[in-house]
């Protein structure tokens, strides 16, 4: 099991009263070729709590900040006018998330939550102060560090480098692909370009970037297991 040690809550943006299903929202994030829904945990308008993505795999939620958390999201988050940010959280979503966060406090022995607004300054989600309501739960919160994303991109150089590329080459071999890769720890054009090929191939976003979902589909690559997103459609 990974290590997790902070929540993050999030809105699905979308207008009061509003039903979400969990396949709904994993079509939007297939649409952007992410791994399918980016959430762990999803809480309905009826207080519903259901599971998105397993918690032991890596989100996609904020970026930078999937390595160590796990995100909640609740059904709303919006007025009619979607444009407009509200908490619209029913009596019973307030009820269940209370009780989703304090579940995975324990489970995990987590020390710290957050809203997506408090990594992301342009948006409002989750439409309410999420640190500031739920303070009470994580007292020790402000000596807690946030695990950010390792990240590989151009220019950078290094053992995380080798480790990529030599996984890279590894994975041409088993598939027998003839692009010229071999293990480096410099991560120039041509790290950027197979790592793109190799995201295209798994149907990830491909942007030559390392970031968590690139590195959980390399593992499953290298497995021999299929893209993760082919086990959600």
């Amino acid at each position: 099991m990974r290590p997790i040690n902070e929540i993050i809550i999030h809105c699905t943006a979308t207008p009061a009263g509003r039903p979400v299903s969990v396949d709904e929202i994993n079509g939007w994030h297939l649409a952007r070729n992410w791994s399918g829904i980016g959430y762990h945990r999803v809480i309905h308008l009826d207080g519903r709590r259901e599971a998105g993505r397993p918690i032991e795999q890596i989100g996609a939620h904020v970026e930078e900040h999937n390595t160590g958390t796990v995100g909640v999201v609740y059904v709303g988050g919006t007025a009619s006018n979607i444009h407009v940010a509200a908490d619209t959280r029913t009596p019973e979503q307030k009820q269940a998330l209370l009780a989703e966060i304090i579940d995975l406090r324990d489970r995990f022995n987590i020390r710290k939550l957050s809203g997506h607004r408090d990594y992301d300054k342009g948006k409002a989600c989750p439409s309410f102060d999420a640190r500031a309501e739920y303070a009470y739960l994580f007292p020790d919160s402000a000596v807690t560090y946030t695990i950010g994303d390792q990240m590989l991109r151009r220019g950078d150089h290094g053992p995380a480098v080798e480790a990529w590329t030599e996984q890279l080459r590894r994975f041409r071999e088993m598939i027998d692909h003839k692009w010229p890769i071999e293990a480096t720890d410099v991560f120039d054009h041509t790290v950027e370009m197979v790592t793109i090929w190799f995201q295209k191939h798994r149907g990830i976003v491909a942007d030559g970037v390392v970031g968590p979902q690139t590195r959980d589909e390399m593992m499953r690559a290298l497995a021999g297991k299929p893209p993760y997103r082919a086990l959600l459609e």
